[in-house]
């Protein structure tokens, strides 16, 4: 979306132009340059280039497609085609039960259901008391649809286009009138909020008004939290504290993202969560992932909300990099989840999260629906189960079932026992006996599987005892495993420490159990003891008996004497003793038998309870041993953790320094990058606004100095008509006069046009056939005028030339007063349809009322906007001066490094031309010392010759000399200046050769302090080469610095993220062994109903032993009563004696 509603009632993305913000294309990423442009689809707004975007088409917006082709992106070309296919592939309308039937499966209901229970709802609404919600709804629902339509995305915005051909948007509001009415009249407590619209609107789209009132009903039952409801939320307004610590927990278990990144996030996730929970991601996403996240909240509505916020974090997980790059710009980032998050990789990535398990929320209640009383709804409405489907029922009663099984199983057991506790005369006593036994038999196993669970329970604690920390060598390794271990042993010492609570707290039980056990069976033994003290005294007084019979009998036949009557007597008072006799042993016999039952069944009883005791005890021990254990790894690693602590708090300390830098730095790249382009941007609008200025003032010259032009002309016109007419007036007066008469008509009718067209403008746009038709009379008019003066001018001219043209001029104002007649005319037409516009300019007057509110409204909405606007100006200003500093100090830091490196280059290029100067000078020399050295040899040579002539004469004139001794004195003196000559040139050439050499060696010298000073220029030059090489050695150095040391990072990234994953391994299996302990609870509770059984057997068994204890009552008044009988005896026998 590229604008925002006056009330924003509907929640929407703002799409911004993404045109000159990035620097690569969103689709392919590769970079914008003068062979690879930017463009930009006009769907949904990206930065594309060519190959991303090769389709044209008609683009859909607020008024239906547009007439003229844009670019389309190839991304949005598909989602519009795949929209078209799903509504075909699935024949989807709105009012349809298409996907709906599935959805109401899910819950145990069918569309048969539905219906009833939607027309018996309508039905009620007249009933309904509380109609405040319903009534508000009513009010704001044509705002709140107009707001969707201007809300809509483009995704969105297509399948609704494509699926509402042939229906009216009022069926639509009618619709969710009814359908919304209905569900906030049966349930006024949950409230109305303006998105509950567009969540009806989609479920229109997949059902029919039945079960889209249902689906409302389950969503609001079973799956919104009753914290969310828009009337507990006007009332207590809510923080989504809750939602965000979920989204938090998938992105850290199920992503592995670091709390560090999760915190550059949690701001955009602060402030959007309750956008994405109210709406349940509709309208934010695109068309096919939104209804993914709906269809996975409907098929499965216990875990529907949970599943909700999974994919929520799972979509933010997906354009994570995005939203830190846009944290700024929050709209930005959600137009970028809306572009970029498909309902194909939300599906995968859910897949991960499926192990995640929340944390119930404190504040989560039932909900309202639940909550209303059956009183309020008759029999046929909706409960908690929805009047769920037979077939389905009996589904979700099996467990029901299978628990009521069991507890019958418990009853029958629980009868059986009481029933061996009684005494039997009949022959089940055997088949009860061996149902004893099999329950015996169960109770046996059950023990057996928690002895086993325990075993087990000990030895993976001692493997996990076992498991030492692995430490490499590398110190970097050492420093990373450190502080993963430190982490992994207080996760460890935690869920060690809640073991011990729960092991203590069932140590605690068990010890209860054990004294109610000694107690239980030290009532037993003294119940034992009394029924063995009852049974020695009954054997006792029966023995007695017997004895006192044996005596009688003894007794009987000493005192009978002789008579006929005593054969006979005798004989029946025998019968009657052997009778009485075989009652009681019978008798007897029947306590016997039943007290050694009851003996042995409770010998039987104490051997179990001493083996639960035993077991007991030995669950104790092997507990009291593991806290041991546990207790010595305990202080083993709080010595470990010492040391630890210590070396994480450096180690934490050099990584907050470094990330610290590493931001610093990031985030003044993009503060510069941002001021450049913002610069940028500023510097081209204003390139834009100065050239069109400068058109502007162009064209306003232009059109001055034709209007000037223009004026000169006419003034020089004037003044020409003017004197032709003053010499003209005498004679033409009359004609004068005409035209003075039909120009003041003209100019009267010209007024009252102008006073017609000002009433006219008046009225506005929406007059549009007045306007037209003003418009037409206004060119007739203007054009009349511009005929009106070109005549004037042909009439000045035929004045001069003759006068039959003023006759031509009065039949053409006599044509003019024509016109002048049909123009009234037609004002008086326009009067009948200014009269009608008058009557649709008071109903636009009314409108316009109406719209003076929302102006209103608008007026302090641009208010606010312009306070936020002088904000942000003031903070671009601030960010300006900023990036001036910045750039001064970049300036004078390029200024400096741009004159050092000048000054190095001069330095350098003054020291290459001294170089080749230097060169080009000791060529010359050596050529120069060569020459010499030729010259030199060449002296030499002819020197030598020249001697040699010299030798020869000299030899000639000693020849001569021998040959002349005889000669005079004259010839002596030649002969003496010819030797004087001759040492004359000996001592030049002497000197000639001397003065060779000390040139030859100055020049030497020269030569060897020119190669001094070259030796030094290449030996700075050198230096200064070496210094270069140097520093860009450093510069390598640091960027392998800085290559290895984020490889180190990404190595101990993945070491932690394996670390993380052993941990989450180790996490298992102590959920694993949770589970055990929870198991074992379980079993300790069922030790519990068995105690309990226990003891209702023994008090079944203590009034049994009442029983008994009456029914020997019973006996000795019946042994009292048989010795009466034998005092009757004896005085019968005496009486018989005294007869005899």
């Amino acid at each position: 979306m590229s604008r925002k509603s006056t009330q924003v009632l509907i929640k929407g993305v703002i799409l911004s132009e993404a045109r000159g913000k990035f620097k690569k294309c969103q689709i392919c990423q590769k970079e914008f340059g003068i062979f690879h442009k930017e463009h930009q689809c006009k769907r949904c707004r990206r930065a594309v280039c060519q190959n991303c975007a090769n389709h044209h088409g008609p683009v859909l917006g607020d008024a239906g497609y547009s007439k003229q082709s844009h670019r389309i992106c190839n991304t949005c070309k598909e989602e519009s085609e795949s929209i078209k296919k799903f509504i075909e592939q699935y024949k989807i309308g709105i009012g349809k039960d298409t996907f709906s039937l599935d959805w109401l499966k899910s819950s145990g209901l069918t569309v048969d259901i539905a219906k009833k229970e939607y027309e018996f709802a309508q039905k009620e609404n007249d009933r309904a008391k509380d109609k405040g919600e319903f009534i508000k709804m009513k009010q704001e629902l044509q705002l709140a649809m107009i707001d969707f339509w201007l809300n809509l995305t483009y995704s969105f915005r297509e399948f609704l286009f494509n699926l509402m051909k042939d229906i009216e948007l009022d069926l639509l509001q009618q619709q969710i009138c009814r359908v919304l009415g209905a569900l906030l009249l049966q349930y006024p407590e949950i409230g109305y909020g303006s998105d509950q619209v567009m969540i009806t609107i989609f479920l229109l789209c997949f059902c029919s008004e039945a079960s889209a009132f249902i689906i409302l009903t389950i969503l609001y039952s079973d799956i919104i939290p009753s914290y969310l409801y828009p009337l507990n939320l006007r009332k207590t307004p809510y923080d989504y504290q809750h939602e965000i610590d979920q989204v938090l927990q998938v992105l850290e278990q199920g992503f592995k993202i670091k709390q560090q990144e999760l915190q550059n996030i949690k701001p955009f996730i602060r402030t959007r969560i309750p956008r994405y929970a109210l709406t349940l991601g509709i309208n934010l996403f695109q068309f096919q992932t939104s209804f993914y996240m709906i269809n996975l909240i409907l098929l499965g509505p216990k875990t529907g909300y949970d599943n909700f916020i999974k994919c929520l974090a799972v979509s933010f997980y997906q354009q994570f990099e995005d939203i830190k790059t846009f944290i700024n710009s929050q709209e930005d980032a959600e137009a970028q989840i809306l572009r970029n998050v498909k309902s194909t990789q939300c599906e995968k990535d859910f897949s991960i999260t499926k192990v995640i398990i929340f944390i119930p929320h404190k504040r989560v209640t039932q909900s309202v629906v639940i909550q209303r009383s059956n009183e309020k709804k008759p029999s046929n409405q909706i409960q908690p189960e929805h009047n769920k489907d037979v077939k389905v029922e009996i589904q979700i009663k099996t467990n029901q079932n299978m628990s009521e099984n069991a507890a019958v199983q418990d009853k029958g057991f629980q009868e059986q026992r009481r029933k061996s506790v009684e005494v039997k005369t009949t022959p089940e006593v055997d088949e009860e006996k061996t149902n004893l036994k099999l329950y015996i038999e169960k109770i046996e196993e059950t023990l057996m599987t928690k002895h086993k669970l325990v075993t087990e329970l000990q030895n993976r604690i001692k493997e996990l005892q076992n498991q030492a920390p692995q430490f490499n060598n590398n110190n970097s390794d050492v420093d990373k495993q450190l502080l993963e271990a430190n982490e992994q042993l207080r996760k460890r010492i935690q869920e060690y420490e809640t073991q011990i609570s729960q092991l203590e707290e069932q140590n605690k039980y068990s010890n209860k159990l054990q004294e109610d056990a000694q107690e239980t069976v030290i009532s037993i033994q003294k119940s034992n003891k009394e029924l063995e003290q009852q049974l020695e005294n009954s054997l006792r007084t029966n023995k007695d008996l017997y004895l006192q019979i044996k005596d009688l009998k003894n007794q009987s036949p000493q005192l009978q004497t002789p008579s006929p009557l005593t054969p006979q007597r005798e004989k029946n008072f025998q019968i009657n003793i052997a009778l009485v006799q075989k009652k009681n042993e019978e008798q007897l016999q029947q306590q016997i038998d039943q007290e050694q039952q009851r003996i042995v069944q409770l010998e039987f009883q104490m051997n179990q309870l001493n083996k639960e005791l035993l077991g007991l005890q030995q669950l104790n021990q092997d507990k009291l041993k593991i806290i041991g254990n546990l207790e010595v790894r305990l202080i083993e690693l709080d010595s470990t953790k010492r040391e630890n602590e210590k070396l994480t708090l450096e180690i934490a300390t050099l990584f907050k320094k470094i990330e610290h830098h590493e931001l610093v730095i990031i985030q003044q790249q993009e503060e510069i990058d941002d001021l450049k382009d913002k610069y940028d941007k500023l510097t081209k609008q204003h390139e834009i606004q100065s050239e069109e200025l400068d058109q502007v003032r162009i064209e306003k010259r232009q059109n001055l100095e034709e209007y000037d032009r223009k004026e000169n002309e006419l003034l020089l016109i004037i003044e020409d008509l003017k004197n032709r007419l003053t010499e003209m007036t005498k004679q033409y007066q009359t004609t004068s006069d005409q035209l003075n008469q039909s120009l003041d008509h003209n100019n009267q009718m010209q007024n009252l046009v102008q006073e017609k067209d000002e009433t006219i403008q008046l009225l506005e746009a929406g007059i549009a056939k007045g306007v037209k038709k003003i418009a037409e009379i206004e060119a007739n008019h203007h054009k009349q005028k511009e005929d009106d003066r070109k005549k004037i001018e042909e009439l000045n001219q035929i004045i001069e030339q003759n006068n039959q043209q003023i006759k031509n001029l009065e039949d053409n104002i006599a044509e003019k007063d024509a016109k002048l007649e049909e123009h009234k005319k037609e004002f008086k037409a326009l009067k009948i349809i200014f009269v009608t516009l008058e009557e649709k300019w008071t109903k636009l007057d009314n409108d316009h009322k109406d719209l003076s509110g929302q102006h209103q409204r608008l007026i302090a909405e641009c208010e606010e906007w312009k306070r936020k606007f002088n904000e942000v100006d003031g903070e671009h200003q601030g960010l300006k001066e900023k990036y001036r500093l910045i750039i001064i100090e970049y300036e004078k830091v390029k200024e400096n490094t741009n004159e050092k490196m000048n000054e190095l280059k001069s330095q350098n290029d003054d020291l290459h031309r001294k170089l080749k100067a230097l060169e080009d000078k000791h060529q010359l020399l050596q050529n120069q010392h060569q020459a010499l050295l030729d010259r030199l040899e060449k002296e030499t040579q002819n020197h030598i010759k020249k001697v040699g002539e010299l030798d020869l004469i000299i030899i000639g004139l000693e020849k001569k000399a021998h040959e002349y001794k005889t000669l005079s004195e004259n010839q002596k003196l030649e002969i003496d200046n010819l030797q004087a000559i001759i040492k004359e040139l000996e001592g030049k050439i002497a000197q000639a050769e001397k003065d060779q050499q000390h040139r030859h060696q100055q020049l030497l010298v020269q030569i060897t302090q020119h190669l001094e000073k070259v030796t030094k220029l290449e030996n700075r030059n050198s230096k200064l080469e070496l210094d270069i090489l140097e520093l860009e050695k450093r510069i390598q150095e640091l960027i392998l610095y800085n290559q290895d040391y984020k490889n180190e990072i990404i190595k101990q990234d993945e070491k932690i993220t394996i670390l993380i994953k052993e941990g989450q391994t180790k996490e298992s299996e102590i959920i694993k062994l949770i589970e055990v302990i929870e198991k074992q609870k379980l079993d300790l509770i069922d030790y519990e109903k068995i105690i309990r059984e226990l003891r209702q057997r023994i008090q079944e068994l203590e009034l049994i032993i009442i029983e008994k204890d009456k029914k020997i009552v019973e006996q000795e008044k019946s042994i009292k009563k048989l010795q009466t009988l034998l005092v009757q005896f004896k005085t019968l026998s005496e009486e018989m004696a005294s007869i005899n």
